[in-house]
C-alpha cells in the first residue's frame, strides 16, 4: 500500500501540483471497501511541524496511528505557521521591555490589593494573605522564583479563584468600588510611580524628539524608547503620530505620550476588575496579561494571527480552496466503509467547517468525528451540529481537565512565569472576537470550564445546552484527560503524540 496522502495548503489553496495527490486519492477512494482517515493539525504550525507530524502520525511507532494498511490516510498540512515567532516575542517582552514589565508589576500588585481573600473570620486582601509586594511580583513575573512558582507563579492566589472554589471560599473584589473607580485609582497610582515615569521620558524623547521646546521630561533612553514602541500594537503607535521626519512631527505637533498611555492603562484595569467580578476571569495573572496585552501588545502577541488563521480555516471551502475541491472529490466516490476525521486544536475549526460545507453542498458522507483538544468556537460547533449532524455518525472528544487545562503554560511548562495556561485559555482569553470587539473568555468547545456555567449569558447557555445533549447521546463520547489507561495527554500539544491517546483514538476509528 502506498504512503499517505500529505496536501499542503495556504490561505486555504492547495499548493500547485497537488492536482495530481488528489487525482490519485480519488482513484483510490474508488476502490471497494476503501477506508479513509482524514487529519487536521492545529494552528499555528509551519510546514516543517505539519509534515513531521504526518510522516509520524502515519507510520509503526508508539506515537503512530499504526492503522492497518487498508486504510487511506490524508493529511493536511494548512500551514499557518507562528507559533515559536510567538514565543521568541513573548518572552523578549516580558525580560526587555520596562513598559510592560512596569504595567504587568503595578496592576498585579493593585488587584492583589483589592482582591479580598475569605479567611477565618473575616477576609484579608490577597497581597496581605500571601506577602504579595511589588518587589515579589516582580520576582515571580520575570521567572526568578522556585521551579513550582516558575511554572504557576500564583498557585496560592488561583485556588481562590477557580470555577469550582467552594461556596465561602473564592476570591472577590472589594464592593466599596465600582469597576471604574478602580481603575480611575490604578490611573492615578501608576501616572505618580517613578519607574513609570522613566518609562514616558523615553517615549516621549522618541515621540517628539527634535521638535522646539520639547525637551525631556527626565533622563530619557532613546534606544530603549524606540524598542519599547516597536512592540506596540498599529493601533496604538498611531496614537504617536508621525515619525519618519522631523517635517512630520512639527507638522502634527507635540504629542503627550503620557496622556494616552494613563488611558490605555485604565482601560486594562477596568477590563480586569469586570471580569473578575463577573466570573469571566483566567485566574490571578492570567486575566491581567490578558487584558495588558490586548490592550497593548496584540499583534505582536499573535491575536491577529490566530484571526488570520480561523479565517483561513474558513478560506478552504470558498472559491478554489482546497477544502471544496475535496468534498467534491467525496461527492463523486462511494461512501467509504470507515471514514473517521480528527482534528486536534484548531484542526476542529477545519472539520466543522468542512460539515458545514458538505451540508451546503448536498454532500452526505457518514463520518465518525474525533476531536483532540478542540480549539473551536462551542458556538460554531452548535451551529455544525444543527445543519450538518445528520453526517456526523459518532463524535469522540478527548480534552483535558479544567485543573490541567489552567496549569499547562501554553510556551512550555518552565515559562508559566509568562502566562500560566493552555493555548485554549489564552485563545479564549486574547484572541476571540466577537461583532469585531473583542470577546474575553470566548467559550471554546474543548474547555471544561464552560459546561453548565452559571455565569454564561443566554446565547452562550443555549450554545452550552445543545453541545451538552449532543454529546449526552450513546453514540457521542467526552474523554477528560488525565484518565489512565485511555489518555494520558498532560499538555495541549500532546494529544497528537501521546501512545495511549492515539491507542486509543484509532481503536475507534
Amino acid at each position: 500500500m502506498a504512503g499517505p496522502f500529505l496536501i499542503y495548503t495556504r490561505n486555504g489553496i492547495a499548493d500547485a501540483g497537488q492536482e495530481a495527490a488528489l487525482a490519485a486519492l480519488e482513484t483510490r477512494l474508488k476502490q471497494p471497501d476503501a477506508k479513509l482517515m482524514l487529519f487536521l493539525h492545529g494552528g499555528l504550525v509551519d510546514e516543517a511541524s505539519g509534515k513531521a507530524a504526518a510522516l509520524r502520525l502515519s507510520a509503526a511507532g508508539d506515537d503512530s496511528w499504526k492503522l492497518d494498511p487498508e486504510w487511506t490516510q490524508l493529511y493536511v498540512v494548512w500551514r499557518t505557521g507562528a507559533f515559536e515567532t510567538l514565543k521568541t516575542n513573548w518572552t523578549d517582552l516580558v525580560h526587555d521591555d520596562r513598559l510592560y514589565q512596569v504595567v504587568l508589576r503595578k496592576l498585579l500588585e493593585f488587584v492583589a490589593r483589592k482582591l479580598s481573600i475569605p479567611v477565618s473570620g473575616g477576609a484579608r486582601s490577597a497581597s496581605e494573605q500571601f506577602a504579595l509586594s511589588e518587589a515579589e511580583i516582580q520576582r515571580r513575573i520575570l521567572g526568578h522564583g522556585t521551579e513550582d512558582q516558575r511554572r504557576d507563579p500564583f498557585a496560592e492566589v488561583d485556588v481562590h479563584l477557580k470555577p469550582d472554589a467552594p461556596v465561602g471560599s473564592r476570591a472577590s473584589v472589594t464592593t466599596a468600588q465600582t469597576d471604574s473607580t478602580l481603575a480611575i485609582e490604578f490611573e492615578g497610582e501608576l501616572a505618580t510611580n517613578s519607574d513609570f515615569q522613566k518609562v514616558l521620558a523615553d517615549l516621549d524623547a522618541v515621540a517628539n524628539e527634535g521638535l522646539a521646546g520639547r525637551g525631556p521630561v527626565s533622563p530619557r533612553d532613546l534606544t530603549r524608547g524606540h524598542a519599547m514602541l516597536n512592540t506596540l500594537s498599529g493601533r496604538v503607535r498611531a496614537q504617536f503620530g508621525p515619525l519618519d521626519t522631523l517635517e512630520a512631527r512639527t507638522a502634527r505637533g507635540p504629542v503627550s505620550v503620557g496622556r494616552f498611555l494613563i488611558d490605555h492603562a485604565r482601560i486594562i484595569a477596568y477590563r480586569c476588575f469586570k471580569r473578575f467580578r463577573a466570573k469571566r476571569d483566567h485566574g490571578f495573572q492570567a486575566t491581567v496579561v490578558e487584558e495588558l496585552c490586548r490592550e497593548l501588545y496584540g499583534d505582536l502577541i499573535g491575536a491577529k494571527v490566530w484571526g488570520m488563521m480561523v479565517q483561513d480555516a474558513a478560506d478552504h471551502f470558498t472559491g478554489h480552496g482546497f477544502g471544496g475541491k475535496l468534498l467534491d472529490m467525496l461527492g463523486r466516490v462511494p461512501q467509504p466503509t470507515r471514514f473517521a476525521v480528527t482534528g486536534h486544536s484548531a484542526g476542529s475549526i477545519w472539520a466543522s467547517r468542512m460539515l458545514l460545507d458538505m451540508a451546503h453542498r448536498g454532500i452526505d458522507r457518514k463520518l465518525n468525528l474525533f476531536l483532540l483538544a478542540p480549539a473551536v468556537r462551542a458556538s460554531l460547533f452548535a451551529e455544525t451540529i444543527d445543519l450538518a449532524g445528520d453526517r456526523i455518525q459518532s463524535c469522540r472528544m478527548f480534552t483535558m481537565t479544567d485543573a490541567l487545562e489552567r496549569k499547562d503554560a501554553v510556551l512550555g511548562h518552565d515559562k508559566g512565569y509568562i502566562y500560566p495556561s493552555s493555548l485554549l485559555y489564552l485563545v479564549s482569553g486574547l484572541f476571540e472576537e466577537k461583532d469585531a470587539k473583542a470577546y474575553a473568555d470566548a467559550p471554546l468547545l474543548g474547555m471544561r470550564r464552560f459546561a453548565g456555567a452559571p455565569w454564561l449569558d443566554a446565547d452562550e447557555a443555549a450554545v452550552d445546552e445543545k453541545i451538552g445533549h449532543f454529546f449526552s447521546l450513546s453514540q457521542n463520547d467526552i474523554t477528560l484527560s488525565p484518565d489512565p489507561g485511555v489518555c494520558e495527554a498532560d499538555c495541549h500539544g500532546c494529544f497528537n503524540n501521546e501512545a495511549t491517546t492515539l491507542k486509543n483514538v484509532a481503536a475507534l476509528y
